[in-house]
């Protein structure tokens, strides 16, 4: 499953990460080691038929499982099952009959007739019905969403579907299914596998769609979505392709999905094992969050339906790409329990890289490596954990995080690096055929990696995938001009301990070395490669020595960024920009700009001017727009200004606008008026990104000059795709700081008259103003978080989720019963795992105010009998004899302010990641 994801989050002005944060150590409380169950019977097959009530919300059902027993003399099976009410089990068959059962919190055991051998079949069949809270969902119109059609969908990852259907929830069992789903006749139903027909009932107008599935699932992966849809139809080679959205969005579906034969080729071959399946259907639903990989038939959320004008800057095509990899990694090949996910994620998360590549080139693919590296780093700041892990409170879902999606991506990026292109795609093609329809672990894909590179990875596993964290290097180049030769010294500076090791890994260096006519005025600005040596570094301080034919124009660690990691590796200016200008590597020339702009010098800024204008890649020019901006100066300023009337391309117009936003008032008040003013004429003019637009109303609100607020409200019923432009605007309202936005997002995150997707951003837009110095806190701060609270009711699990993210923002403890609660109900372990977070935050950022106010007293006191002791040496100077200096005994004396020499009261001890 892809978690809601980086586009569509990114129109809410916020991110889900907020919900990960988890202070000292990635496991919370109550969190434990999981294993995988017994399997006592194998689950060979399931028989399904459901009625679904849409009125009463209601699921009638039956299940037969076809058992063979794996245990000796077994005598009773044990099935999952939460929240349902059972009206019989029966044995089938000739020597069938009711059989005893009861219910043990969410385990239904069910005594058997007779003790049963190892092998023995037999056959089960469950009555029940349910109106599941969570698992199957019925969606409709409501106040705030009026035009919501009429749906059904169930979500089973991770462990989920036994709120509506009894079975053996979890990933190490695998059966076939037919599945009978009888609805309205208008309605359409997709399930997994083939459909084989469809039976029309006229006397109370439904119909029933018969699926079967013949290649054996995991439970979790089962679907059922029902609703008035329309079909798009295609195929790869003899198989149905076919894609489902509502009526009117047939184009955009098709701009959506319809590269995916093309995907499933591509993968086919890179794979060596065809799509496994007798069709391949998509559909989009309504309220469904993320998207899920179900066997044969994957839904999306509708979030990801995006229309013409969004499209200009804005693709699914990743998510489509990584849900197909799933059928692959994750469906043929499922993960033997929770602990392994990143069998499937990080396969998913790597491979829809991979894809976005043949269609957009390589610098794509560095790019959005660099960007999975970017994020995980930021998570493992807030959680370090291995990415094989076990500790968790009760369903595994709180392991799909940065550790599975994007450091396991970069794990598989550096593996394919380490044994080498052909070596890296014979390892996934032995690891595929070898494994298909069975459970695996970790160990399963080691051992093909080594089998067909002939290397031992036994290192490589334990460093990246058994243990936590990553190198983190302090680098240093000189050059030794009299022996031609270049010096590199690495020291690896992370803590090393039990968890993180001190890494043995290649390293790539570039060398730039000039040409004789590289130096000749004029010389060619066209990219330069360079002269790439590979380094084992495998010491805490290490160096290298590399002879050279001439000095290097630059220097590169790590060339082509492959490599996980942190580096601090100063070069001279001069180098800088020469990267800047003509490194072929999208990284290299993303760090030039950085680091130029921390230099700031003007030639320093000039280059980054040239390149801003001149640079093809939206990501680099996204980078120098951002270097530019951090200048804050009149000149940085001129030059963004320069850029909006000249750059229209829209990803990195997007960053060109957000960097108007870094020129505040009170501190700049000119240059924020003039920010602001440019600001203001381009959301009055229009654009034709959403996503510029929002940027806009961003960095509007965040430079605070004067008119901004009443300037934003103006814009605040502007309609978009998503509430894009209205996050915009809402997340403006919060980086304000003007107490009077609490006030209006608050309205917005209560009325339940508002569409859903604008109570999310309203949640993410109080974050932001919680992350703000208001001018005058206490009311709007009571408003801000007694509103929050109340969205903690939302029926919408996005708002939920984003609320609890905004009240950690404004760190009130008065949030914390609420938390407890929702904590304590929900049955969505994403929800709970975000409430539990941020009760330990806000406990401890409690704890830590308490430790500051401590300190102010402290040091109130000291000031207070360092200003007695001054009064007392002041009288005895006066009364005392003049020395021959002229001053009093004292006179060498001196006092200073007990502020900077009092020894700091120190703060509670945090592990890492707080």
């Amino acid at each position: 499953m892809r978690h809601c994801g980086d586009a569509t989050l990114g129109a809410y002005g916020g991110s889900l990460a907020a919900l990960n944060l988890d202070g000292p150590s990635f496991s919370l409380p109550g969190d434990q080691p999981r294993y995988a169950p017994d399997r006592p019977a194998d689950v060979r097959h399931m028989d399904i038929a459901v009625t679904l009530d849409f009125e009463r919300k209601r699921v009638d059902g039956a299940v037969t499982h076809h058992f063979t027993a794996l245990f000796d003399d077994l005598r009773a099976v044990t099935l999952d099952a939460a929240e349902l009410n059972i009206e019989a089990i029966t044995l089938e068959g000739a020597t069938g009959g009711p059989l005893d059962w009861w219910s043990e919190g969410e385990k239904l055991h069910i005594a058997l007739d007779r003790d049963y051998a190892h092998g023995e079949e037999f056959a089960l069949r469950v009555r029940y019905w349910a109106q599941p809270r969570i698992g199957m969902v019925f969606v409709g119109p409501d106040a705030g969403n009026p035009e919501m059609p009429v749906q059904v969908w169930t979500q089973g990852e991770t462990e989920y579907h036994h709120y509506w259907l009894p079975c053996h929830d979890f990933p190490n069992e695998r059966a076939t299914t037919t599945f009978a789903a009888t609805v309205p006749a208008a309605f359409f139903a997709l399930s997994n596998g083939k459909l084989e027909r469809v039976t029309e009932h006229k006397k109370d107008d439904t119909k029933t769609y018969h699926w079967k599935q013949e290649v054996a699932f995991p439970a979790y992966l089962m679907t059922l979505v029902a609703g008035e849809f329309v079909e798009i139809q295609d195929h790869w080679r003899k198989i149905p392709v076919n894609y489902y959205v509502r009526a009117g969005r047939e184009a955009d579906g098709r701009r959506m999905m319809d590269h995916t034969p093309a995907m499933m080729e591509f993968y086919a071959q890179h794979f060596g094992v065809d799509y496994p399946y007798a069709k391949y259907g998509q559909i989009v639903a309504d309220m469904f969050l993320g998207a899920m990989e179900n066997v044969s038939a994957t839904t999306h959320t509708y979030r990801l339906l995006a229309d013409e004008r969004a499209s200009l800057d804005y693709t699914p095509e990743p998510t489509v790409a990584h849900e197909l990899v799933h059928q692959w990694f994750g469906d043929l090949l499922t993960v033997r329990d929770w602990s392994h996910t990143w069998l499937k994620e990080s396969f998913a998360t790597y491979f829809e890289a991979v894809w976005m590549r043949e269609v957009e080139g390589d610098d794509h693919l560095r790019l959005e490596m660099r960007e999975n590296g970017e994020d995980y780093l930021d998570g493992d700041k807030l959680g370090r954990r291995p990415i094989v892990y076990n500790v968790y409170r009760k369903n595994g879902e709180e392991l799909f995080d940065v550790h599975n999606y994007q450091k396991g991506s970069r794990v598989l990026h550096m593996l394919r690096q380490v044994v080498g292109e052909q070596a890296f795609w014979r390892g996934m093609k032995l690891y595929t055929q070898r494994n298909r329809g069975r459970e695996v672990i970790t160990a399963d894909f080691e051992r093909a990696q080594e089998e067909a590179s002939g290397r031992s990875l036994a290192r490589f596993f334990e460093q990246w995938v058994y243990k936590a964290g990553h190198p983190e290097f302090s680098v240093t180049y000189s050059w030794d001009d009299e022996r031609s030769m270049a010096k590199v010294t690495v020291k690896q500076t992370q803590t090393v301990d039990v968890n993180t090791p001190l890494f043995e890994t290649p390293v790539d260096l570039g060398f730039f070395v000039p040409r004789r006519d590289d130096e000749k005025p004029g010389a060619s600005e066209k990219p330069m490669e360079p002269l790439v040596v590979r380094v084992v570094v495998d010491q805490a301080d290490q160096t290298f020595y590399i002879p050279l034919a001439r000095r290097p124009f630059g220097v590169r660690f790590d060339y082509g960024g492959w490599l996980l990691k942190t580096l601090s590796f100063e070069q001279s200016p001069e180098a800088q920009r020469f990267l800047l200008r003509r490194d072929p590597d999208v990284n290299g020339r993303i760090e030039a700009a950085e680091a130029l702009g921390e230099k700031g010098d003007p030639v320093s800024v000039d280059a980054l001017e040239a390149a801003l204008f001149s640079e093809p890649f939206y990501g680099v020019r996204r980078a120098i727009a951002r270097a530019i901006a951090k200048r804050k100066s009149a000149r940085a300023l001129e030059i963004l200004l320069r850029a909006v009337k000249e750059i229209e391309e829209p990803k990195a117009r997007r960053a060109i606008v957000a960097g108007l936003g870094e020129f505040r008032a009170p501190d700049q008040p000119g240059l924020a008026v003039r920010a602001a003013e440019a600001l203001t004429a381009l959301l009055a003019k229009g654009e034709p990104s959403y996503y510029v637009t929002a940027a806009a109303a961003t960095a509007l609100g965040k430079t605070r000059a004067p008119g901004a607020f009443e300037t934003l409200l103006g814009h605040i019923e502007t309609p978009s795709w998503l509430e894009t432009i209205r996050g915009g605007v809402f997340a403006g309202l919060g980086a304000t700081g003007d107490p009077r936005a609490a006030d209006v997002l608050a309205d917005w995150v209560t009325n339940r008259a508002k569409p859903m997707d604008a109570r999310v951003v309203a949640a993410a837009g109080l974050g932001a103003l919680g992350g703000t110095k208001l001018v005058d806190p206490g009311a709007a701060r009571t408003r801000a978080v007694e509103a929050l609270i109340t969205a903690l009711d939302d029926p919408f699990d996005f708002v939920v989720l984003f609320a609890i993210g905004a009240l950690r923002q404004w760190g009130d403890t008065r949030a914390i019963p609420a938390l407890e609660r929702v904590a304590a109900s929900t049955l969505d372990e994403r929800v709970a795992r975000g409430a539990r977070s941020a009760i330990r935050a806000l406990a401890q950022g409690a704890s830590g105010q308490e430790e500051s106010r401590k300190l102010r007293e402290d040091l109130d006191t000291l000031r207070e009998e360092n200003r007695k002791l001054r009064e007392r040496l002041d009288a005895l100077e006066a009364s005392a004899p003049a020395s021959h200096n002229g001053r009093g005994a004292h006179a060498g004396v001196t006092l200073t302010d007990p502020a900077a020499t009092a020894p700091a009261r120190r703060a509670p001890a945090r592990k890492r990641g707080s």
